[in-house]
């Protein structure tokens, strides 16, 4: 290993983060599909017809795609909300299309059938993937540095590029100092 070597967070901490996420984000899917009134195709695709069945239906499924979301795509985006809101666009899309366009139309046999609401609905699975990934980003397991950091500046003190670098300890080869005895 090298000095500059830091660990990768493990799958069950990234998965127990997107779990956290995907359900904060059902919360809001839920909420715009209750809206809409399209919250009952939760609860139909299993035979149930009231809406607190649906709502725990669609929480389930959310913190099952969010488990998915952070086994898979939550080690690119750590710490960072930029890349989250990216990332979390495409995949609210991918579930829309999954779940929205393909999985729950299957009982009625009309795959790929947007309905009256389905640009809405859309917007509302990428919010979805929006809000999964910016609490995974603002609540999930962070990289560890186990260094310092120096401020250096670029283009000079005043306006200029500012810029942070990482130092990292070596782990492997550490000095220890003597104290110096009160005889020497």
């Amino acid at each position: 290993m090298s000095d500059g070597y830091t660990r990768q967070v493990n799958v069950v901490s990234r998965l127990g983060a997107g779990v956290v996420g995907g359900v904060a984000g059902g919360l809001v899917l839920a909420a715009i599909l209750q809206v809409l009134g399209e919250i009952k195709a939760y609860g139909e695709f299993f035979n149930q017809d009231s809406t607190q069945n649906s709502w725990v239906i669609l929480l389930v499924s959310a913190g099952v795609g969010g488990s998915i979301f952070g086994v898979f795509l939550g080690r690119y985006i750590r710490g960072q909300l930029v890349p989250a809101i990216g990332v979390g666009l495409v995949y609210g899309g991918a579930w829309w299309l999954l779940i929205a366009m393909i999985v729950l139309p299957l009982r009625n046999g009309e795959i790929f059938n947007m309905g009256d609401n389905g640009l809405i609905v859309m917007g509302a699975y990428i919010i979805f993937g929006v809000a999964t990934s910016i609490v995974y980003a603002i609540a999930g397991p962070r990289r560890r540095h186990y260094g310092y950091r120096r401020r250096g500046y670029g283009w000079g003190r005043n306006g200029g590029l500012d810029i942070e670098i990482d130092i990292e300890r070596p782990t492997s080869s550490r000095r220890r100092r003597r104290r110096a005895s009160v005889d020497d």
